[in-house]
């Protein structure tokens, strides 16, 4: 009974508010009906009656609505993207066409239409309207008086166009004018032409003027090449200037003859360290990179400067240049005598190997592979002085034979510039030294090796020097030390014999032996001469000898305690 008052209750208050909400709502408008499905058991006019829809006001919405949809306006009351916006119309779609927008654009510009004018047509009127300033009006309802346009730049030529110009003619006066085409001889196409010749003629008469004018070139041009050529010769010519007062002697004999009697007498004696510097040879305007002696006697002294000259120097008496050879253009990299010394190589970075006579400065031959040497070596065969090897840059040392000219043999294994090449056993043997931080051992003439010196820890070798006992020989090792192989047989690495102490890397500095094989020298990159024992390996002595690098050392073969050095500095001193 209670449940039933309480139903009773709710059932009195939702009559109210029924009532209350029936009363705001505008005139003609009826009040929602609510369904109400039957229930088991329960009366449903005791239930009340509850709407489980919220309550939407609509007033006012006939307005908005017709507001919001006014075509005429043209407010956007909405705020849709540029994709939206940039959409194609869509709507109905006509047979060839893909979209509505087709009917306004046929180009990204906008609409174009065919003009009903040929090709023809528009460009004559082009050309028209830019070489002779007017062209028809293309309008369809043209005013009277407008069917021209005339251009504000091109020249207004009326009535001209561009398919009745005239050709252009050349008239010839004078000689050259054809009989057939002088006024008054009655000939029908020269009154055709009135003196005017057709294209033919003229350009026959070019071709003519072409030919001669290309005679007067090639003759210009043979005489530059005779000048040229004659300078060549003069150049060639002055390759050697002697700086004596006379070549021969009272008695005939050449300057270059040993005039001292003074013999190699080294065999039993001891060589001695120098101390103290005695004399300088200047005449090298840059540094010296290489100093040989004449072989045997040694009194002479022959230098490669890098200013591109090659001088040979008294050793004896007054100690000064016999004679400068200027056949290189540039730096002189290494030279090399032959076994009488009357002949010697020198190589260059100019890219030539040049054969020169000592005696008289004469270049006897100039070759090259188009590669800079780096080094010469002679075969020390007498009978086959004109066979030399050079070290290139092309990653291979190259046999010559001098007196052709020709490349006989290539050894080319190394995969680095070739620094060295020196000839082994009596020329036999061949060791050659690379960037490549390997060594490799040849036979002579055969392009194959057959011992290859390598090892992780070494470094490249870009001077090799033998011993006068040809045993031994010595290495400038780029790691600031002096390694030494033997020179015969396997040539096996000595590792007890290593020089060290000086500072050589990043040089090419050649190393020294002293006549009996005792001491071994070199200089280093500061321009010190350093002396070390070849028994104990310890250094005994060094000096200072020349302000930039020192690049070489020679130690007389005869006068046991005479070294020469040479440096960047462009002397070359004298040491007892």
């Amino acid at each position: 009974m209670d449940l039933l008052a309480q139903y009773s209750d709710s059932e009195g208050e939702e009559a109210k508010a029924k009532a209350k909400a029936t009363s705001t709502l505008p005139t003609g408008a009826a009040p929602k009906a609510v369904s109400r499905k039957p229930i088991a058991g329960v009366d449903l006019a005791l239930l009340p009656s509850v709407d489980a829809a919220p309550h939407v006001d609509t007033i006012g919405l006939g307005a908005v609505t017709q507001w919001a949809y006014n075509t005429a306006d043209k407010r956007i009351l909405t705020n849709p993207t540029i994709a939206a916006l940039s959409k194609p119309l869509q709507g109905p779609l006509e047979e060839g066409k893909c979209s509505l927008e087709q009917n306004y654009n046929n180009h990204k510009m906008g609409r174009v239409e065919k003009a009903a004018m040929s090709k023809f047509a528009f460009d004559q009127q082009y050309l028209t309207f830019h070489n002779y300033g007017y062209a028809a009006n293309p309008c369809k309802n043209i005013p009277e008086g407008e069917e021209m346009i005339v251009s504000t730049e091109a020249e207004f030529q009326e009535g001209r166009g561009i398919w009745d110009k005239p050709r252009k003619r050349q008239r010839l006066e004078g000689p050259d004018m054809p009989d057939a085409d002088r006024p008054g001889k009655g000939h029908a196409e020269s009154a055709k032409w009135g003196g005017f010749i057709d294209g033919d003629v003229v350009r026959k008469q070019l071709e003519v003027e072409v030919k001669a004018r290309e005679e007067e070139v090639a003759r210009r041009a043979e005489e530059e090449r005779a000048v040229e050529g004659e300078e060549r010769e003069t150049k060639e010519r002055v390759t050697s200037i002697f700086h004596g007062n006379k070549e021969t002697d009272y008695a005939g004999r050449s300057w270059i003859e040993n005039k001292t009697n003074i013999t190699k007498d080294v065999d039993d004696k001891q060589c001695f360290l120098p101390k103290k510097w005695v004399h300088t040879w200047s005449g090298h305007t840059m540094g010296v990179q290489k100093i040989k002696w004449f072989p045997k006697t040694a009194h002479l002294l022959l230098s490669a400067g890098m200013d591109g000259k090659i001088m040979i120097w008294d050793y004896h008496n007054q100690r000064k240049c016999l004679r400068s050879y200027m056949g290189h253009d540039q730096a002189v990299r290494d030279i090399a005598f032959t076994a009488d010394g009357r002949r010697f190589y020198s190589v260059s970075y100019d890219k030539n190997v040049q054969y020169w006579d000592t005696e008289t400065g004469q270049i006897i031959s100039t070759f090259t592979n188009k590669k800079t040497p780096f080094c010469v070596s002679v075969h020390p065969d007498p009978s086959q002085q004109n066979v030399i090897v050079t070290g290139c840059s092309n990653k291979k040392a190259v046999q010559w034979d001098s007196n052709t000219c020709t490349i006989v043999q290539e050894y080319d294994e190394h995969m680095g510039a070739v620094n060295t090449v020196t000839i082994c056993e009596d020329g036999k043997r061949l060791l050659t030294s690379s960037d490549d931080k390997k060594m490799f051992l040849w036979e002579f003439g055969i392009p194959v090796v057959i011992k290859h010196i390598a090892e992780p820890t070494m470094h490249s070798i870009p001077q090799i020097v033998v011993s006068p006992d040809e045993k031994y020989l010595i290495g400038q090792s780029m790691d600031n030390k002096i390694i030494a192989y033997e020179a015969f047989g396997r040539f096996k690495f000595i590792a007890r014999k290593t020089f060290k102490g000086h500072l050589n890397s990043g040089y090419a500095i050649t190393p020294g032996w002293s006549a009996d094989g005792r001491w071994v020298m070199s200089g280093d990159a500061d321009g010190k001469l350093w002396f070390w024992d070849w028994a104990k390996c310890k250094n005994y002595r060094v000096l200072k000898a020349h302000d930039g690098v020192c690049t070489g050392c020679l130690w007389h073969p005869i006068q046991t305690s005479r070294v020469v050095s040479c440096g960047w500095d462009g002397a070359i001193k004298l040491w007892d």
